[in-house]
């Protein structure tokens, strides 16, 4: 986390060379509600990138340019990132009155602790009052992905809309269809980062903002599924939704999470990517559902169908491409979980597969099969029937070991099979290695006597692994 006021003493120097600078935004509303922050806001009258480049050297880190269009700088540290913009307008005031809500338009000179507040609109009263109020009345209209941000803010921190705000909101939705995919994914992994995700999404869905900004999830709603369900597909996402900060919780805490860095949602909040996955899980149901003779509702492949969804949703949001593999794979493999628990006993050699399968998002494919089985039938759940998929995931996650290593490489048996680099060989190296991991391959003599009976068997056949 970053210290606004070790900041401020870093800054000095670069504040004295220029006309004036402010703490902005949310460093200095979560300054008020002494809560703790990872990014900071600074206002700059003068070169943004000369003060940009100051204080980066004084803080250690790198600053480059990541807004052309307000032509802002960003410094990366260590336990956060530092954003530079140059003013907006003639006056600090005139910068604050421009922004989103009034909450958000609070400044403070860099003076320190005792510098008095700017509030020309009044964020101050509305932080006592627990009250979100937009700048201005065309705040929406000027930028409508300030409706999702409404979203966020009001359940991060409990506000109530101010008189009309949900009128306005209703009325720059559609506004949303314009915006740059970037800047709704980045607005959208901030809401799906919050443990209160669930209401927001479907307030979202309220406003009829759901509907533009992700369709596959609207179109969710009011479609029903069978008896063992207790809810429509898109009150079912919002439950697992509601239930996953528990079950993250319940099997070890976010520090198993695969960094959002490492999952391609750079910037992110610990729990965004996994919670991606639990809102785009069920998306392929839409399409999916059928009645059959005897009013009987399925779903087949839907997974397979979501996963190509993930695909549309990822273009059109301007996602990684590792993100995307992240949603997809999670996304195809949803089922795998509860089908292992219909299943039990299972062998060592089941798990292993099904970590193989989802490798390396494994606690990740974990809680999104959890968080899918609580939502399916809420309070009328059989605790037996969540017990053994709680015990079977703790098979899975806690008790594999970390697989040995191989004991021989794609070298040696190219040389042992004769065969050239190629699919085969991959297919060969994946085969032993479950092997191993089984615990029924041990020596490198063993490893050998196995692959020369997989190629015996696969020249026969398709490869059995």
């Amino acid at each position: 986390m970053l210290d606004p006021y070790a900041i401020a003493a870093a800054a000095a120097p670069a504040a004295a060379a220029s006309d004036g600078a402010w703490f902005v935004g949310g460093a200095v509303r979560d300054t008020l509600l002494h809560r703790l922050c990872d990014d900071v806001d600074l206002v700059v009258a003068g070169d943004a990138e000369a003060f940009a480049r100051t204080l980066a050297d004084a803080l250690g880190g790198a600053a480059f340019s990541f807004s052309e269009r307000f032509s802002a700088w960003r410094i990366a540290c260590p336990s956060g990132h530092v954003d530079v913009a140059p003013l907006r307008g003639a006056s600090i005031d005139d910068d604050l009155r421009g922004r989103d809500f009034t909450i958000n338009a609070i400044a403070r000179p860099l003076g320190g602790p005792s510098a008095a507040l700017i509030d020309p609109c009044g964020g101050l009263a509305d932080l006592r009052a627990r009250r979100l109020t937009p700048c201005g009345p065309g705040s929406l209209d000027d930028d409508p992905v300030r409706v999702v941000r409404l979203a966020r803010l009001r359940y991060e921190f409990d506000l109530a809309p101010a008189a009309g705000l949900e009128e306005a909101a209703r009325g720059a939705a559609g506004g949303l269809a314009a915006t740059s995919g970037e800047r709704l994914e980045h607005e959208l992994s901030a809401l799906l980062g919050l443990s209160g995700a669930g209401p927001a999404v479907e307030w979202l869905a309220d406003l009829g903002a759901l509907e533009v900004v992700l369709p596959e999830v609207a179109a969710c709603r009011g479609v029903t599924q069978n008896a063992y369900h207790h809810l429509d597909v898109f009150g079912h996402t919002l439950e697992a939704l509601s239930f996953l900060p528990q079950i993250v919780t319940a099997l070890g805490g976010e520090r198993y999470l695969t960094p959002p860095d490492e999952a391609g949602l750079a910037g992110a909040a610990p729990l965004s990517p996994l919670a991606w996955a639990v809102l785009l899980h069920d998306i392929g149901k839409p399409a999916a559902r059928q009645v059959d003779s005897d009013g009987r509702v399925t779903f087949f492949y839907h997974d397979r169908i979501g996963e190509e969804l993930v695909g549309v949703i990822s273009r059109r949001l301007r996602m990684s491409r590792r993100f995307e593999k992240f949603l997809a794979d999670l996304v195809r493999q949803h089922l795998r979980l509860g089908f292992l628990v219909r299943e039990m006993p299972l062998t060592r050699r089941a798990l292993v597969r099904f970590r193989h399968t989802v490798e390396p998002f494994v606690f990740e494919a974990i809680a999104l099969s959890l968080a899918d089985r609580m939502a399916t039938r809420g309070a009328r759940t059989p605790p037996q029937s969540l017990a053994r998929h709680f015990r079977i995931a703790r098979d899975v996650f806690g008790d594999t070991p970390a697989p040995p290593r191989r004991l021989l490489g794609g070298d040696e048996i190219m040389a042992l099979l004769g065969l050239p680099e190629g699919a085969t060989i991959g297919r060969a190296l994946d085969a032993l290695q479950e092997e191993i991991d089984c615990g029924v391959v041990t020596t490198s003599q063993q490893a050998r006597a196995f692959l020369q009976g997989w190629w015996e068997r696969a020249q026969k056949g398709p490869p059995d692994a």
